[in-house]
């Protein structure tokens, strides 16, 4: 009986050695998540600032720039040469796109910083909402828009998707306002646990081996002087897309149009 409770005792010593390592694991544990929550506020907090600066200290610049050299025009035009009106001209424009660079970045930032949030809303609804926002784009490109889609809810982020879907509208649009009778296709399909949502478009088409480029923050395939852009649009898409934890791809070749597949999965909402 003695040498049992001295084996007893020395297997609850043990034990509690165990225990008492398991909580110094757990507190230092603790400690370096804490830490890591620390710097990641941190870091937040120096992105809000870096949003701001580049809010406020970068675009009252490039309004100035852009004033000024609208007032050259206005008042020196018929005193400048054709050349001295085209340096004006590209002045503007290029305002014009650091102007939009600044807002895609800002737009990006805010997306990273911003609440997932989960909601049941009727997907072909939001679509027809965002294609007549595009009129004026559509009705410039003279492209037809088809939209194969049911009336049905579906259960995501409403934001990150009303920020795919106009993104892929308006890439579409771009690549595919220069063919004769641009055509643009949507068509929602239900699988079990997902739902797939496809843009079609009769559009340039790209190579596929940049397929995962295009994806990518500031990667353009094509000049400034050939299509309008900042390369942030379709990142923006892909971002939005790993936040609902759904997939996005595409399909394509050069001449050939290109199709973009987009898969959600279903939440179920408590």
């Amino acid at each position: 009986m003695e040498k049992r409770v001295e084996e007893r005792t020395i297997e609850l010593t043990n034990s509690q050695k165990a225990l008492l390592n398991l909580l110094e694991d757990l507190n230092e544990k603790s400690n370096q998540l804490q830490q890591s929550t620390e710097k990641l506020e941190a870091k937040n907090k120096e992105l809000e600032t870096f949003t701001y600066s580049v809010s406020h200290d970068l675009k009252a610049p490039l309004r100035g720039i852009d004033g000024y050299s609208r007032l050259l025009e206005e008042m020196y035009s018929n005193k400048l040469q054709g050349e001295g009106l085209e340096f004006i001209k590209t002045i503007r424009e290029g305002t014009k796109q650091m102007n939009q660079l600044i807002e895609d970045l800002l737009a990006y930032s805010r997306l990273e910083r911003s609440i997932y949030r989960t909601s049941s809303f009727n997907i072909k609804e939001l679509i027809e909402s965002i294609v007549k926002l595009l009129n004026n784009e559509i009705s410039g490109t003279k492209a037809i828009v088809n939209i194969n889609v049911e009336n049905c809810e579906i259960d995501t982020d409403f934001d990150g998707l009303s920020i795919v879907i106009r993104n892929l509208l308006e890439n579409a649009l771009k690549f595919s306002g220069k063919v004769e009778s641009p055509q643009i296709n949507i068509l929602l399909e239900e699988k079990v646990n997902s739902w797939f949502l496809t843009f079609q478009d009769n559009g340039i088409g790209f190579d596929m081996k940049y397929h995962d480029r295009i994806f990518e923050i500031f990667q353009r395939l094509n000049l400034p002087e050939q299509f309008t852009g900042t390369g942030i649009g379709l990142a923006m898409v892909n971002k939005s897309v790993e936040r609902m934890n759904g997939k996005i791809w595409a399909e394509s070749s050069p001449g050939n149009g290109a199709n973009f597949y987009l898969e959600i999965p279903k939440n179920k909402i408590s």
